[in-house]
């Protein structure tokens, strides 16, 4: 697999992008969802090469849902389907290949920490049942408890997240939400392409105005990324879900630092904090 000079797709650039498209209302912002994965209990690795305690786990934050759409037996068990693990654990496991380029662009000065991380690649490196990329596809979702909305001004919200994604042949990741029940709705989709001419990602972000912009491999190993969202008026809750889909052995997608934001919201939600844009940004 090959490698190639890494450009951080700066928080700058999607902050003016966003304000083209939704208004700002200072002072009333407020975080409804916030996850950093750090309150999770780690476990021992299972069958990885390097071994170590405190580094993994298969349960996700509480209230929170990881999906196993793999063949329950196939591949690295580690990596079967979404992790929480130590990050600096997962990059010696897989002899780095520039996942420790994934910092968190906004960590707050926490250090790497954990995270959640698909990684289709680790999970077809293992000889213990043959090829697993041959009999399966690698698919997998992370999926977020409900998160109560109600008072919120339409299209007044904002998911924002650290990512760490790296494309090669078949591999497409996607962020998908719903609301109080309803169909999904896609808000990002990477999709892999052109492992002959070298890999690069098609990325389609609709409220961003971004279709199918071609981006070369390594220029998303370490980025912010921040999503406006088209919330409809009168929506009490919604379901973020972020899916790994149509894997083989590819590489890989971790993200880190999960908020969703009001940016315009009637009732604080009790236990949660409210920013402002400002603060965020700094």
């Amino acid at each position: 697999m090959n490698s190639s000079t890494t450009r951080i797709v700066t928080h700058a650039v999607l902050m003016i992008t966003f304000c083209l498209v939704a208004p700002q209302i200072w002072g009333a912002d407020t975080v409804l969802l916030e996850e950093d994965f750090e309150g999770v209990t780690l476990e021992a690795s299972i069958m990885e090469q390097i071994k170590d305690k405190d580094v993994w786990s298969g349960t996700p934050p509480e209230g929170w849902e990881i999906t196993n759409e793999n063949p329950k037996d196939l591949g690295m068990p580690e990596w079967r389907t979404w992790a929480i693990v130590d990050l600096e654990w997962w990059t010696r496991t897989a002899e780095d290949q520039r996942r420790s380029e994934f910092t968190g662009v906004h960590n707050d000065g926490k250090g790497v920490g954990k995270g959640a991380v698909s990684d289709p690649d680790e999970w077809d490196d293992w000889a213990g049942n043959g090829d697993p990329d041959a009999l399966s596809r690698w698919n997998g979702h992370l999926i977020t408890p409900p998160i109560k909305i109600k008072g919120a001004a339409a299209k007044s919200l904002v998911l924002t997240l650290d990512s760490s994604w790296r494309p090669e042949d078949t591999q497409t990741a996607e962020i998908t939400v719903s609301f109080d029940g309803g169909k999904e709705e896609r808000i990002l989709l990477f999709k892999s392409v052109g492992i002959d001419a070298g890999a690069h990602t098609l990325v389609t972000i609709p409220t961003l105005d971004m279709d199918e912009e071609d981006i070369k491999d390594g220029e998303q190993i370490n980025e912010t990324l921040e999503i406006p969202i088209d919330n409809p008026a009168n929506a009490t809750e919604m379901i973020i879900s972020f899916g790994v889909i149509d894997a083989q052995n590819d590489w890989w997608w971790a993200i880190d630092n999960i908020k969703l934001i009001s940016t315009a919201f009637s009732v604080a939600p009790k236990h949660k904090l409210a920013v402002r844009w400002a603060e965020l940004k700094s």
